[in-house]
């Protein structure tokens, strides 16, 4: 059987429909951590498929991936979308991001590329990113951003920042 957002949801709402006051906030919390829900500036908690607040009507933040204009990088994005999904997914005592941005290096013996270290996290919260102190290196956010830079060199001034998928 297949997990669809539909199911999670459905399951979601369960759960906190059961869930005494404080278990409700204590639930609400882990899944924004989770990235399961998330919460509009306005501060109302909106599910993980709605992309718009239920309150204030804001469009949800970050749900969009940006890419130099170049060029359609298909398959190359959803390996980084994976690699990134595994990441948050292996670690989750940390607060998953709505999406991730990575800057561009010429550090690297063979030119520019985009870079393991320094990324910026973005959460549905807030229109600022935030530095990332983890770095990608020796992983297969690191290999899907090798990937990337050798099928287009990143030039300077260019944006990668990736949607990172709760589900």
């Amino acid at each position: 059987m297949t997990t669809t957002t539909a199911d999670v949801t459905a399951i979601l709402g369960r759960l906190i429909t059961a869930a005494s006051p404080y278990e409700e906030i204590a639930l609400t919390d882990a899944m924004i951590t989770a990235g399961l829900m998330w919460r509009c500036p306005c501060g109302a908690n909106n599910g993980y498929d709605d992309i718009a607040c239920g309150l204030c009507g804001a469009a949800r933040l970050w749900a969009e991936d940006e890419t130099p204009p170049r060029y359609e990088y298909g398959e190359l994005l959803d390996d980084l979308r994976a690699a990134l999904k595994d990441w948050f997914d292996d670690r989750p005592r940390i607060r998953r991001p709505a999406a991730v941005s990575f800057r561009v290096t010429t550090e690297y013996d063979d030119g520019s590329a985009w870079a393991t270290d320094g990324a910026t996290v973005f959460f549905s919260s807030s229109p600022q990113g935030l530095d990332y102190s983890h770095d990608f290196e020796r992983s297969a956010v690191a290999d899907a951003l090798v990937e990337i830079s050798e099928f287009d060199r990143p030039q300077t001034g260019d944006t990668l920042r990736i949607v990172v998928p709760a589900i």
